[in-house]
């Protein structure tokens, strides 16, 4: 498995992170899980060809963290992308109406010699493939999914926006990767988002082996984010950034 970070920011345009989205490629699929503004043009940076796409899995429906949806079934509508294989797009219930307004706004993005498979999923096991996906209600909006993949060699969680709760400790139980929301510092926490400190009580609780701390605000610019986490957690700590590349299991974070 091979995780690449496309957007390690927020909302807030800041000059070298993109908002949320992530690239997952394991056991032949290629899966976004999130595609806020800019995903696409890091996934073409990334080397991934949007002919390639299998899947799209969305944590909720803030725009930070779904703009691109739009942009990605208008470029699929081109020539080019004739007669690609179907891409599916998971998310929790409110997607199949998220869509249909799309629809109706902009017309051309409805699908056009492709198959779009829309899927309202709920907490569970949901199969890309051969690859293994676990959704769980996760704290942050009513329709919030955290996602766990699993290709049979390796584990990597995905928080989406998080606030602290026991759903994101049996997200990542054991996993080799946990990605996860760190939002602000420590000492300015708002409601709805993890602080470094809180991601890496979380993942402390959950015995994942490293933690990828993400989704900064501002705010986060020269903290030690790092150190916030460290203080809570003895495994290995990563910093995202666009376009990072995370071998899952890769290096033992104990």
């Amino acid at each position: 498995m091979l995780v690449t970070i496309l957007g390690s920011g927020t909302a807030v345009p800041v000059p070298d992170r993109f908002p949320a989205g992530y690239l997952v490629q394991a056991k032949g699929q290629q899966v976004l899980v999130d595609c806020g503004p800019g995903s696409l043009r890091r996934l073409a940076q990334a080397g991934v060809d949007l002919a390639d796409l299998d899947a799209v899995l969305l944590t909720h429906y803030h725009t930070d963290h779904c703009a691109d949806l739009g942009p990605l079934l208008f470029a699929l509508r081109n020539p080019r992308y004739a007669d690609r294989k179907p891409l599916r797009v998971l998310a929790a219930p409110g997607l199949e109406r998220f869509v249909r307004t799309l629809t109706e706004v902009w017309p051309w993005l409805s699908p056009r010699d492709y198959e779009l498979q829309l899927q309202e999923i709920g907490p569970g096991r949901h199969d890309l493939g051969d690859l293994e996906v676990t959704a769980l209600p996760i704290r942050h909006t009513a329709q919030s999914l955290g996602y766990r993949f699993d290709d049979g060699i390796g584990t990597a969680a995905f928080s989406g926006d998080a606030d602290a709760c026991d759903e994101l400790v049996l997200l990542a139980r054991d996993t080799d990767l946990f990605v996860c929301d760190a939002a602000f510092p420590d000492e300015q926490r708002v409601d709805g988002h993890l602080t470094p400190g809180s991601a890496g009580e979380h993942a402390e609780r959950a015995g994942a082996r490293t933690l990828v701390l993400t989704h900064f605000y501002p705010e986060c610019d020269g903290t030690d984010v790092v150190a916030q986490a460290g203080r809570r957690f003895g495994g290995r700590i990563v910093v995202a950034h666009d376009l990072l590349r995370l071998p899952v299991p890769g290096l033992p974070g104990r």
